[in-house]
């Protein structure tokens, strides 16, 4: 049986590093510098894809279960599917300006560099928010039983950039990752 939340905390994790990574190239980019865009390019879209069809899945499941089994504590994630929405609409955004950026067009560096720290900091809130509240709760409430019946539910997608299926085409910012982490 998977543990979801041990996966989704494995999740958090993997994605505080990529934000980790992106927010040292927009330093970058805010000092006048030529970041590694296609590191950027790869990060923005791991960020389109896997949170959505996989992992915010998950979350939601879970809390609609959390809102099953104790209502009253778990009152505050009613709105979570919509907060996944607003992450997902606000990487969409920051994709379309990284897109531009690679197209050459004419945008103001401050509004490329607000508009990825509004993004940076957005998923770090969020994920903070769910570490501090959401998975605690759901380690507390919920059963090994209901948890079990969570799993049954779940797409079987894996992380595409650290899981057993890891894609080729994230080897390069896997291996920036994995590289950064010994420099430190």
């Amino acid at each position: 049986m998977k543990d979801v939340i041990k996966e989704i905390h494995g999740e958090h994790a993997t994605m505080a590093r990529l934000l980790n990574i992106l927010d040292q190239q927009v330093e970058v980019f805010e000092a006048g510098g030529q970041p590694d865009y296609a590191i950027v390019e790869d990060i923005v879209l791991y960020f389109l894809t896997y949170p959505d069809q996989c992992h915010h899945p998950k979350e939601d499941l879970l809390a609609r279960k959390l809102l099953e089994k104790v209502p009253d504590k778990a009152a505050r994630l009613r709105g979570l599917a919509e907060l996944h929405e607003e992450l997902s609409q606000l990487t969409r955004k920051v994709a379309g300006i990284v897109r531009g950026v690679l197209n050459d067009q004419e945008l103001p560096r401050d509004e490329v560099v607000r508009a990825t720290k509004e993004f940076i900091d957005s998923q770090r809130h969020h994920m903070e928010m769910e570490e501090e509240h959401f998975l605690p709760l759901a380690e507390q409430a919920l059963s090994q039983s209901d948890l079990a019946e969570l799993s049954s539910d779940l797409f079987e997608g894996e992380d595409p950039l650290f899981g057993s299926k890891a894609e080729e085409h994230y080897a390069m910012l896997r291996e920036r990752i994995l590289k950064s982490e010994q420099d430190r």
